[in-house]
């Protein structure tokens, strides 16, 4: 291949850039919340960004200026959107306000999904973390709308986001509270239309699985599989088949036909 040729890989290489969408951000009241919790997302996000500047310093003498640079000051912005609270779940708006309210150091973790490694349950993301204060807790109620509010937060100190050997920090599966580090592009799961709707008392009741727990068909082999987090269930004297590859399922008018082979 001719030298022009490989020049042209090497651009073409370039020009998938790094997904935004994919740089979400976590949270975690450690001034409030116990060292055993999790990190917690911070809600649907919009736009987020941040800002890492320096302070520079000129002195001008009578040939040249000589420049200098001062400490680090770093923000971290993210347009939060807040979704409608669940019955018994944490509600961001009001956990967010309290941390406000008393003027609490936050956890804040800036994960990078671009970056996922290794296999389910052991998988590992990059991603930086800091100590940061919310000084500002703005509501956004637009007409016809989603509140939102667009949080700033003060870094303090330097954000740790390389070792001294500059290698980037990561996230294990396992720091993430239950389901997020898959459910980060999805709002909901699967549902057979029987495990999701109003109970007698008019509340919502969502009984959907996870992926990961629930049959599918391989779009290779065209066989039913159970996911790998899927675990067998007894019903009356018989327990479902724990292998996926000694099930067939057959559509019925009720539901399906499961049997082993």
């Amino acid at each position: 291949m001719s030298q022009t040729g490989n020049i042209g890989s090497k651009i073409k290489a370039t020009a998938s850039g790094r997904d935004a969408d994919k740089i979400l951000y976590f949270y975690k009241r450690i001034e409030h919340e116990p060292k055993s919790n999790t990190i917690h997302i911070l809600g649907l996000q919009g736009a987020t960004s941040g800002t890492n500047t320096k302070t520079a310093q000129s002195t001008a003498t009578k040939t040249a200026t000589i420049k200098g640079i001062g400490a680090a000051n770093q923000q971290r912005t993210v347009d939060t959107i807040f979704q409608n609270p669940k019955e018994n779940e944490k509600d961001l708006y009001w956990d967010l306000y309290a941390a406000w309210e008393k003027g609490e150091k936050m956890g804040l973790w800036r994960v990078d999904f671009n970056t996922v490694h290794g296999t389910k349950p052991n998988r590992k993301v990059q991603a930086q973390f800091s100590q940061a204060y919310l000084p500002n807790l703005p509501n956004t109620e637009a007409l016809a709308g989603t509140a939102t509010s667009n949080l700033q937060f003060e870094v303090d100190g330097l954000e740790r986001a390389l070792n001294t050997d500059e290698n980037a920090f990561e996230l294990d599966e396992v720091d993430f509270d239950d389901g997020v580090f898959d459910s980060v592009n999805k709002l909901y799961n699967f549902s057979h239309g029987i495990d999701l709707g109003v109970d007698e008392n008019g509340n919502v009741v969502d009984e959907t699985l996870d992926d990961d727990s629930i049959m599918v068909q391989n779009t290779t082999t065209g066989e039913d599989v159970y996911g790998p987090a899927y675990k067998s269930v007894d019903i009356g004297n018989e327990s479902t088949p724990i292998n996926p590859t000694d099930v067939t399922a057959r559509p019925t008018i009720d539901g399906a036909d499961v049997a082993t082979k």
